[in-house]
């Protein structure tokens, strides 16, 4: 039996998945005021030179965190690391730059997370051009942020970009040894990666990017001084 595609019965694929993900996008933005409180109270504490570590139970997820971070640092550099992104968080970002509060964005993305998404993916790029983007095999989540009065935050854990309900757990720190290490192999994608749109990316593209032997300093607990091994 040959599998068929939607394009092959006459069926546009968006016009499958526009209701439900209309009524994801709804739900997110009923609850966004109430997720982005959690990331507030989580890291009401946060300040200079801080490192804050907790669990929760998906009340909000690494966008909010982010939000949260932006409101005490003010307008700053960020760069996300994440699987996958969905609507909301395109949108999020998209706002966050169009208002000033992202003053420089870059994003890296697994290589299927962009397929499965790119639409999205798509959309950041044509408004803030191919280079904001690179493309890897990465399962990492992680969100930078600095400003030019020296914040030099990491936001990692296991939390996705958008919400997720289970059990998470997260670090966010004010530490410029953790920061160059993550801004250190940015450079490296941003140097070897190819600025071009998602959809004109092979995987051997991506599985290149993986393929690097560059030693980055890391901070004096990694051993040897490693970023990673």
């Amino acid at each position: 039996m040959t599998r068929k595609r939607f394009s092959d019965i006459g069926v546009d694929p968006k016009s499958v998945a526009a209701e439900a993900q209309t009524g994801r996008m709804k739900a997110r933005y009923k609850r966004a005021a109430v997720f982005l409180e959690w990331a507030e109270k989580a890291l009401a504490d946060f300040d200079r030179g801080a490192h804050i570590f907790g669990l929760n139970k998906g009340q909000f997820s690494m966008i909010d965190l982010a939000t949260a971070v932006l409101k005490k640092t003010g307008p700053a550099e960020v760069s996300v690391w994440t699987w996958v992104i969905a609507e909301y968080e395109v949108k999020a970002v998209s706002a966050f730059i169009e208002s000033g509060q992202i003053t420089d964005f870059r994003m890296v993305i697994d290589w299927a997370g962009a397929q499965r998404d790119m639409p999205y993916v798509s959309e950041l790029q044509s408004k803030f051009g191919p280079g904001c983007i690179r493309v890897t095999k990465t399962h990492a989540k992680i969100v930078t942020v600095s400003t030019p009065d020296g914040w030099r935050v990491v936001i990692r854990g296991s939390l996705n970009l958008n919400k997720n309900p289970r059990f998470e757990q997260f670090d966010v720190s004010d530490d410029p040894a953790i920061y160059e290490v993550i801004r250190g192999l940015e450079a490296e994608f941003w140097r070897r990666g190819k600025p071009l749109p998602v959809r004109e990316l092979a995987h051997a593209d991506a599985a290149d990017l993986l393929d690097t032997d560059q030693e980055i300093p890391g901070p004096g607990w990694a051993p040897k001084g490693k970023a990673w091994f």
